[in-house]
């Protein structure tokens, strides 16, 4: 539950700082984060509203379709175990809008002792990033962060029980970044991201 909350106030806080800088177009913060077959959905609004929720299919074909009244934010487990694979398009509305965020879901297990990294690009800046870790109980990993140059703008020790999540602010830098997070037994994933 503590995990949860964790995760929960980082994304508000992530949704506080995109709607600062965006004050005169505001809109909701969307995103989704995969663990393996299980697609988390991370809403978060400017003011209590309804929120409808379709997942649609490559093919334009709705497969999933639910409303959720009176909400200013939200975090929905959806499971795909039972759809093939594919790229899917969660599409939310508001009374402010639409969001759309996409998913490509693959049904391989990942290779043992491999992490699901999850990197999102804050909206509203062009140099900061939210890291998340799925749930992979207690380690102390390793987490860098390198330039399209291979060159280090970050490095840091952090010790997880769970889930983890966490903002890096890369201070002005504009181009590609390469996440890669070692865990104690010394199996290394990575995550490449393009600002915008």
């Amino acid at each position: 539950m503590k995990k949860s909350f964790f995760i929960w106030t980082l994304l508000l806080v992530a949704g506080a700082a995109t709607l600062a800088t965006a004050s005169d177009n505001p809109s909701a913060s969307v995103a989704v984060l995969k663990n393996g077959s299980t697609i988390k959905l991370f809403y978060k609004g400017i003011e209590q509203t309804n929120v409808k929720v379709l997942i649609l299919n490559d093919v334009n074909e709705i497969v999933f379709t639910e409303k959720i009244k009176n909400t200013d934010g939200f975090v929905r487990p959806y499971n795909f175990s039972q759809l093939p694979e594919g790229n899917y398009r969660f599409q939310l509305t508001d009374d402010n809008g639409q969001k759309v965020e996409y998913v490509s879901y693959r049904k391989e297990q990942a290779v043992k002792g491999e992490r699901l990294l999850h990197v999102m690009h804050l909206k509203g800046s062009t140099d900061r990033f939210m890291l998340s870790i799925p749930n992979k109980g207690n380690d102390e990993i390793l987490i860098s962060i390198y330039n399209d140059q291979n060159i280090v703008l970050h490095s840091s020790q952090e010790k997880i029980d769970g889930d983890f999540a966490k903002i890096y602010n890369l201070k002005d830098y504009y181009g590609k970044v390469t996440f890669m997070v070692k865990d104690s037994s010394g199996s290394t994933s990575f995550v490449t991201k393009d600002s915008w």
